[in-house]
C-alpha cells in the first residue's frame, strides 16, 4: 500500500513539474496596430548590445540593428511581437503605417 501511495505521489509531482516547465516555454504572439514609437534605446545587456523600442506601454527588443536604425521616434507602426516567460518581448515584424499597401487603383 505504501508503495502505491509513494508511486502515485511521484507521478503527480512529475506531471505538475512538466506542466510548469511547458508553461514557461509556451510562446505568445501579439499585434499592436497604429502604435507610436515613443523611445528608442541602445543598451548593453549581458555583454551584448541590445536594441529596444517603447511602443504604447510595451518595451520591445529589436534583434537587428539595421531594422532598429530604420525605426523613427514619433512615427506610427503596426508591430507583431512574441513573448514567453523565458523570452523577452521581441519584434517579429514592423511596418510603417504610412507605407502600408494600398490598392493600385486600376
Amino acid at each position: 500500500m505504501k508503495k502505491i501511495v509513494r508511486n502515485s505521489f511521484i507521478g503527480v509531482l512529475i506531471v505538475v513539474g512538466l506542466i510548469f516547465y511547458f508553461d514557461g516555454k509556451h510562446v505568445h504572439t501579439k499585434q499592436l496596430q497604429g502604435v507610436e514609437i515613443q523611445e528608442k534605446h541602445e543598451n548593453q545587456h549581458n555583454g551584448k548590445v541590445q536594441y529596444t523600442i517603447v511602443a504604447g506601454n510595451e518595451e520591445l527588443i529589436v534583434d537587428h540593428q539595421a531594422t532598429w536604425d530604420l525605426i523613427e521616434e514619433g512615427e506610427v507602426y503596426n508591430i507583431e511581437y512574441e513573448y514567453a516567460k523565458s523570452i523577452d518581448p521581441t519584434v517579429l515584424s514592423i511596418v510603417d503605417e504610412s507605407q502600408s499597401l494600398k490598392g493600385s487603383g486600376h
